[in-house]
């Protein structure tokens, strides 16, 4: 996984939020939670340089702590191939923190966030809109490269038929 994290930085990533009653009937299986010590997050970039220090695509950002959201508020991580057929990663959140999600990105529309993988940011985007019980990485480069992104979070590869 540490040798495709690298290849994930310089790829022009999407950022969508699903809105709630959105998650696709096919997740309703069984989850796929990320593993003990993997460590998934959703976090503000701060434009003031306030928070934690990570580097993206040769620029240093600042992440905001607390995160917006962590692996403790993930209930099902998968890969799927999104409308355009291409490959991503569906989130979807648990229960209890759809409302913080949701009030965390609403107060972020127009304004940077940086989803990360163990202290590795995969992907800066522009937040479009409130969260709600889910969200989709897509613009990965293969379903390949999604499932072991899945796998490294998961400890399987979940696949959304």
């Amino acid at each position: 996984m540490r040798a495709a994290l690298p290849l994930l930085l310089g790829m022009v990533l999407s950022l969508a939020g699903c809105m709630q009653g959105a998650t696709p009937g096919a997740l309703a299986g069984k989850d796929h939670a990320p593993r003990p010590g993997v460590d998934v997050r959703l976090s503000a970039v701060d434009a003031a340089g306030k928070g934690t220090s990570v580097q993206w695509q040769g620029q240093t950002l600042a992440l905001r702590e607390p995160p917006i959201a962590g692996s403790a508020d993930i209930a099902d991580v998968r890969y799927v191939l999104d409308e355009g057929k291409q490959p991503g990663l569906q989130i979807r959140y648990r229960p209890e923190a759809h409302q913080r999600i949701h009030d965390g990105t609403a107060a972020l529309v127009g304004q940077r966030a940086a989803i990360s993988v163990d202290g590795r940011v995969l992907m800066v985007a522009t937040v479009q809109g409130p969260f709600g019980e889910s969200m989709m990485l897509s613009g990965l480069s293969s379903v390949a490269e999604a499932r072991e992104l899945a796998k490294h979070i998961t400890g399987s590869a979940p696949l959304e038929r």
